[in-house]
């Protein structure tokens, strides 16, 4: 989800400026981080993309024994406009293969591979891999990012729980645009879903199932 940023009202330099539109909110959505049945993750991260998600964030469980990158690669072929974000693991990739793979995944999603870490770490990622988007976290946030946007703006991204309903997101969409953060990482869910693909239906629709995408 994405907007544009508010502009001057009519009225000139005393006219009140309307107050940011929570529209403008970008989404990243967090994947499951322990998928059963992969052909099924995979499904559902190409449903929350035509819902709209600005972003599909990967981020595994260790228990879960998947690597991050080659989850990206997979999304990279069913996906065609989100960014794709994950923090590579820190010592299972030499240097050199690290490289290879990081320009394989973004000639494969072809310039939509974005990646997270701390800010030591992120600037070693960002050196192998030039042209990709760069999600700092932010220190003594764990829950927080930030990153440059297109106009080299500073833009904060945070983590909130799944909404329970309408207007829970509502709120959510509100509060983000309060405490001026650009974007909203949010974990995958069935009522997400159907909140991003019917925002306006009053009711929330519990027959929804993720991989109908």
């Amino acid at each position: 989800m994405q907007g544009t940023a508010p502009t001057e009202g009519a009225g000139g330099a005393d006219a009140v400026t309307p107050p940011p539109d929570p529209g403008t909110v970008k989404v990243g959505v967090l994947l499951a981080r322990r998928p059963g049945e992969l052909g099924e993750w995979l499904a559902d991260a190409a449903a929350f993309e035509a819902a709209g998600a600005h972003a599909l964030w990967v981020d595994p469980a260790p228990e879960s024994k998947l690597d991050p990158l080659a989850l990206l690669a997979a999304l990279a072929a069913v996906t065609s406009r989100a960014l794709l974000v994950a923090t590579p693991p820190a010592s299972e990739y030499p240097y050199e293969a690290l490289g290879l793979t990081l320009a394989t995944i973004g000639r494969l999603s072809h310039g939509r591979l974005a990646l997270a870490a701390e800010p030591g770490r992120l600037e070693e990622l960002t050196d192998l891999a030039p042209g990709s988007a760069a999600f700092r976290r932010l220190p003594g946030e764990p829950a927080a990012f930030e990153r440059l946007d297109a106009a080299e703006a500073a833009e904060r991204w945070i983590q909130t729980p799944p909404p329970e309903g309408r207007p829970a997101w509502r709120t959510a969409l509100a509060d983000a645009v309060t405490n001026g953060a650009g974007g909203l990482l949010v974990p995958a869910g069935p009522r997400l879903l159907d909140i991003l693909r019917n925002p306006n239906d009053p009711d929330d629709r519990r027959d929804l199932q993720l991989a109908q995408g």
